[in-house]
């Protein structure tokens, strides 16, 4: 009788985890290569699109650091209302080349994992079965990590098949990376909308990839995981500025509960190229070793581009104020050729007064 009744308790038990595997993928959260939702504000403008689920509450951060919140969801369209511009800049310090470490200097550690690992790139296959171009962006970013010094767990396994199981699947694969821990834990993906030139930059003379950021919302880490994305926007945008696209919070947990400072990346979409992928995943390594290190062996951050623009100002003020002078000459000596004169005679004496001096 007791064997019965346990036999009859461990079916149920079975049936219930069954149960529960199938309201996983029915409730799936993650990729769908056959729908894209597409995300509209009130005034019926275009925002963005992406192909994941999307619920009423999800968030939305855009490139220009626009924040909205999804309220209605119909089939493949979602109307978001708009709340506000935000501010990355206040998660930074005042002086951004001294912005506190995220991690422990001398541990230096990233995890990186794929939890659909078919995913490919155009020409070729789009998906395919085993590995796919998604493994070599991934490896990528762990070499560029590692000239920056910085040590990386880097998993290859099979989360196969591409379902809604999949992240039931990767998960012991982020618990295992999350046993050693690392700064962070990135899960490293590519989007499936068709428009390429959603995902589409150039930075630096090349056209790459840009990265969607992806926080869950279902998980005990999201505040953490939600500082260190718009913590990592904040960087990038100084140093690589259009490098991440955007910042979406969409129902579920993506494996996030497990480790705090986890997040999900989209690095470009299906019809971008493999090598565009590769190329961010480089510029990427920047702004991860700055945020979580201070940027050792890297160059102060914006430098480049900050440089540049006040090299850009202070020729403006020359020419400006080299324009003002040669208009006060010419209104004084009435003629282009008093001008050069009153010049020769200015450097003529300049060169006498030296010679005296000696």
């Amino acid at each position: 009788m007791r064997n019965k009744v346990l036999n009859v308790f461990s079916i149920i038990i079975l049936f219930v985890v069954i149960i529960g595997q199938l309201a996983v993928a029915a409730n799936f959260t993650g990729y769908n290569e056959d729908e894209v939702t597409k995300v509209y504000d009130k005034k019926g403008e275009y925002i963005f699109s992406i192909a994941m689920g999307v619920t009423t509450g999800d968030r939305y951060i855009s490139q220009d650091n626009k924040e909205y919140k999804v309220v209605k969801v119909n089939n493949n369209k979602a109307i978001a209302e708009y709340e506000g511009d935000i501010e990355l800049k206040a998660e930074l310090t005042v002086n951004v080349n001294n912005l506190p470490f995220m991690a422990v200097e001398n541990k230096k550690t990233v995890g990186i994992y794929h939890t659909h690992n078919d995913e490919s790139y155009k020409p070729g296959s789009v998906s395919i079965k085993g590995k796919g171009d998604i493994h070599d962006v991934g490896r990528q970013l762990a070499k560029s990590l590692k000239e920056k010094g910085i040590e990386t767990i880097y998993s290859d396994n099979l989360h196969l098949p591409h379902d809604g199981a999949a992240y039931s699947r990767s998960r012991a694969t982020a618990l295992s990376i999350a046993k050693n821990r690392p700064d962070i834990i990135l899960d490293l993906h590519r989007d499936a909308i068709p428009d390429v030139s959603e995902y589409t930059t150039n930075i630096n003379g090349k056209n790459v990839t840009q990265v969607r950021l992806v926080v869950g919302r279902q998980n005990p880490n999201r505040k953490v995981n939600d500082q260190f994305a718009r913590r990592l926007k904040a960087i990038s945008d100084k140093v690589t500025p259009g490098l991440i696209k955007d910042i979406f919070y969409g129902k579920g947990e993506y494996n996030q509960s497990i480790f705090p400072n986890s997040v999900l990346m989209e690095f470009g979409t299906y019809g971008n190229r493999q090598r565009q992928a590769i190329d961010a995943a480089n510029l990427l390594a920047s702004p991860i070793s700055y945020l979580l290190y201070g940027g050792k062996g890297n160059k102060p951050l914006g430098s480049d581009v900050e440089q540049r623009a006040a090299f850009r100002t202070v020729l403006w003020i020359i020419g400006i104020f080299i324009a003002g002078l040669f208009a006060y000459l010419y209104f004084i000596e009435g003629s282009l050729e008093g001008v050069k004169k009153r010049i020769k005679r200015f450097f003529g004496r300049e060169l006498t007064d030296k010679g005296d001096n000696k």
